[in-house]
């Protein structure tokens, strides 16, 4: 914890006022995140790193990847899990990491995950928006855990690796706005990032 409230405070001292901060709330529209970078992990949240990491030839899209595709398959065409294959490569993915992946050991666990995935795109579907983390849970640091969204140098949102799924649900509702955990900001960006920090109306109930 402590080294979250150093990067930010370190942050505002380099940067001023287009300072970001660790896992800083930001709102995107998720139809704009097509391409996925690699490059940084969730500790990196908030740190601003130059470099070629943000070009497209360095990413790959969405699209490409099969969790993403079990969603669209799932949500959008309607298919069972079972036949999206989606329960075979997460059972593939632990035996290879041989520790758990997305929380889950066991294809009950797997069962029980997916099962409630179907639940929250139900939930989001009626209400037409994805919570923040901290309407979730009050005692959430910033939006730690949110969906991780990475910032290029030309303004462009880039997801960074974590929630996936929520992005999936967002994309296939066409919502027009999602809350995001700020993953890295390209230095080129410090002076336009910011527009991302607009409340849109339907979280406008949201206290700072």
């Amino acid at each position: 914890m402590v080294k979250k409230y150093i990067r930010s405070a370190l942050n505002k001292i380099r940067y001023g006022a287009n300072a970001p901060a660790f896992a800083e709330l930001i709102f995107v529209d998720p139809m704009q995140v097509n391409h996925y970078s690699f490059a940084w992990k969730q500790k990196d949240s908030g740190r601003v790193i130059g470099g070629d990491w943000d070009r497209e030839e360095n990413m790959t899209e969405i699209s490409s990847r099969f969790k993403y595709n079990a969603c669209i398959e799932r949500w959008k065409l309607n298919k069972s899990w079972e036949d999206t294959g989606i329960y075979e490569f997460m059972l593939d993915f632990i035996l290879q990491r041989n520790k758990p992946v997305d929380k889950c050991s066991t294809l009950d666990e797997i069962l029980t995950r997916y099962k409630r995935l179907d639940q929250l795109f139900e939930h989001v579907k009626s209400t037409g928006k994805l919570k923040t983390q901290r309407e979730l849970n009050p005692r959430s640091y910033n939006e730690e855990g949110g969906i991780f969204i990475h910032i290029g140098r030309q303004n462009q949102v880039i997801f960074g690796g974590g929630g996936i799924h929520r992005l999936a649900i967002a994309k296939v509702l066409q919502l027009s706005s999602i809350p995001a955990q700020l993953g890295v900001i390209h230095p080129e960006a410090l002076s336009t990032w910011k527009v991302y920090k607009q409340i849109p109306a339907s979280h406008l109930t949201l206290t700072k």
